[in-house]
């Protein structure tokens, strides 16, 4: 059984992990902000713990009751799904789709949550700073090229006829 103060520890660490990545893309303005991706990674690694707890308890002796946690993984994944494709969105006359970094990250943190909820600490940790780097990458190559600048006023052109980012005032 995992005791109450250990479910503390993996959930909260969970979502610390989260928000390691829901910075990045709150930074960015991106379709998902920082609070979906802590939710998602708390949530998962509490759903995995309690499974875990369930799996373990008295309960659980029942002949009658067949108990396997892993389909709870196979539950989040595909909960998951319908979130990430919430956050991919056709923007542009283009037909290039936007928000699939944010759809594929918060796929991660769901990876987060599963493994803290499993024990997994340093794994998910490891999972969050992969995730944040690879998010991170494209600016890290266009500061170091130069084009940074060049980007932004491409982007800026681009997004005059779209609707202001969440949050900003008029």
């Amino acid at each position: 059984m995992v005791e109450f103060p250990e479910f503390i520890l993996r959930t909260i660490f969970a979502g610390t992990c989260g928000l390691v990545i829901g910075l990045d893309r709150e930074i960015k303005n991106k379709p998902l902000g920082a609070r979906a991706y802590i939710l998602v990674a708390l949530g998962s690694a509490a759903l995995m713990t309690v499974t875990l707890n369930f799996s373990l308890s008295s309960m659980a002796d029942d002949s009658n009751m067949s108990i396997d946690p892993t389909r709870l993984i196979q539950g989040i994944v595909g909960g998951i799904g319908f979130l990430g494709a919430g956050a991919i969105m056709t923007n542009d006359d283009s037909g290039r789709l936007r928000g699939v970094a944010s759809g594929a990250a918060i796929w991660g943190a769901g990876a987060i949550g599963v493994a803290c909820g499993l024990g997994y600490l340093a794994e998910a940790a490891f999972i969050a700073v992969v995730i944040f780097a690879i998010l991170s990458l494209p600016d890290w190559v266009r500061r170091a090229a130069g084009t940074d600048s060049d980007n932004q006023s491409a982007e800026a052109s681009r997004d005059k006829d779209t609707p202001p980012d969440r949050g900003a005032t008029p």
